[in-house]
């Protein structure tokens, strides 16, 4: 099998747990550990494993495609996580009053804290600095540092805004340009449970 690492490139290993699968298209969709969206081709070659939605498997990337490379668990996970509790907003942040626009909340989904919702009219710190703009229920678990660029009406391709979720529960922004938004998508900011 080729890979970025047989030509001395640099390892290009990640795990990923299957979200979606297509045999028609022979692709798939997976989540790896901090998150962020993978698509997969499916090229399994001499073996009968079938790619199932929820099972873990490592990824190897060929020149820009990621391949599935092993199996590593294939237990179905709980891919609906528990209940979701309401956020606390600080620094101007209130949720979203577009029509449509998901509340921001939290919930312990699969040994992750999960951020979901749309915040607006905030203020938002220097650039380079962190801002509190909210914590998490007091009822969730002990967890590791977390982060995630959010998705944010910044313009241009060089802002951004990544969220950070802390052990203490905080909330926190940071803009890489002198910018304010006026909508923040916390989908996709997690952390870890200790």
């Amino acid at each position: 099998m080729r890979s970025a690492s047989t030509y001395g490139l640099a390892w290009s290993l990640k795990q990923v747990t299957l979200r979606e699968v297509n045999l028609a298209k022979g692709l798939a969709l997976g989540i790896d550990t901090e998150g962020q969206y993978v698509e997969i081709r499916l090229t399994i070659v001499r073996t009968g494993i079938a790619p199932k939605v929820g099972q873990r498997w490592l990824v190897d990337r060929d020149f820009g495609d990621w391949h599935l490379t092993a199996l590593l668990q294939s237990t179905q996970p709980d891919l609906t996580g528990g209940e979701w509790l309401p956020l606390t907003l600080s620094n101007g942040w209130v949720a979203s009053a577009t029509a449509g626009d998901p509340p921001p909340r939290a919930r312990l989904s699969d040994g992750w804290i999960e951020l979901s919702g749309i915040i607006s009219g905030g203020t938002v710190p220097a650039v380079g600095s962190d801002l509190v703009i909210g914590s998490i229920p007091v009822t969730l678990p002990a967890r590791y540092k977390g982060n995630a660029v959010l998705a944010s009406n910044l313009p241009g391709t060089n802002g951004f805004i990544r969220g950070g979720l802390f052990p203490n529960g905080d909330i926190t922004i940071r803009v890489s340009a002198t910018f304010t938004p006026s909508w923040i998508d916390l989908t996709g900011l997690k952390a870890r449970v200790t």
